[in-house]
């Protein structure tokens, strides 16, 4: 009980933390993760996704503002009985419709992940998961080149009862390296370099079935200023915060 008070005690601070970032938005995230295990060692994963505002203090139209898509495999080490470790190797298009403007922005990504997952006792568990986000393409520069982000994330996740989990964690985007001849944009662009937001996670996963379990979680992110002349380009200060909604769907199926 006092390790479950300890878990409702860091959520409720996630849920009420705030920041100096002018809160602009509040978005919808959803995502349908279809895996399939080809053995206890590999899987492959393709997970579509879509994400749209509802409410926008910028007056900026609101509805579907991104759609994406991953697909890669997986492979898991089993260290011990505590210790796991991951590596997704996956693909990533990101889709950047506007309606306003008629336009359709996208880029092609490599993701690298990563991930450590250590059982501190059969009901919590620390995380470390560093993706390596990769961009080799994108249409609004309409050009092939090299831009690579860094996102850290650590989290904690507390089985409070048979096939119920609730999770807290922070993860921040550092651009590590640009590309020399395009400017820093992220999402539909190359990335920039530096900070370039943080997201703050709460939410929980109820795993209705072995084989299918819903997410929901609250993600609270803040984006920073760009540098003169460099689109989106962090530069520590606070431009744009928003209050994410994310539900995802879950399907593992055996192949062996």
């Amino acid at each position: 009980m006092k390790k479950l008070l300890v878990v409702i005690a860091l959520l409720c601070a996630v849920f009420f933390t705030t920041a100096d970032a002018e809160t602009l938005a509040g978005r919808m995230w959803e995502s349908y993760n279809l895996t399939a295990l080809i053995s206890p060692e590999l899987s492959f994963t393709v997970m579509p996704g879509v994400r749209w505002e509802f409410g926008d203090d910028a007056a900026t139209p609101v509805g579907t503002y991104f759609e994406e898509l991953f697909v890669g495999p997986t492979y898991t080490l089993q260290l011990s009985d505590n210790f796991k470790v991951k590596l997704p190797v996956w693909y990533y298009f990101m889709g950047f419709p506007s309606a306003s403007k008629g336009t359709y922005n996208f880029s092609h990504n490599l993701e690298i992940m990563p991930t450590l997952e250590y059982k501190i006792n059969p009901s919590l568990m620390i995380s470390s998961r560093s993706i390596f986000h990769n961009t080799f393409y994108a249409s609004m520069n309409n050009s092939s080149g090299w831009s690579t982000l860094l996102r850290e994330m650590v989290l904690v996740n507390y089985t409070a009862a048979t096939g119920f989990t609730v999770f807290a964690g922070d993860e921040i985007f550092v651009g590590l390296i640009t590309d020399p001849n395009n400017p820093g944009t992220y999402g539909p662009g190359f990335s920039p370099s530096g900070l370039d937001e943080n997201r703050i996670y709460a939410g929980f996963t109820y795993k209705i079935s072995p084989e299918f379990s819903i997410t929901s979680q609250y993600i609270y992110s803040t984006t920073y200023k760009a540098n003169a002349g460099v689109n989106n380009a962090a530069n520590g200060i606070p431009n744009v915060s928003a209050h994410n909604f994310y539900l995802t769907m879950t399907y593992l199926f055996k192949t062996y």
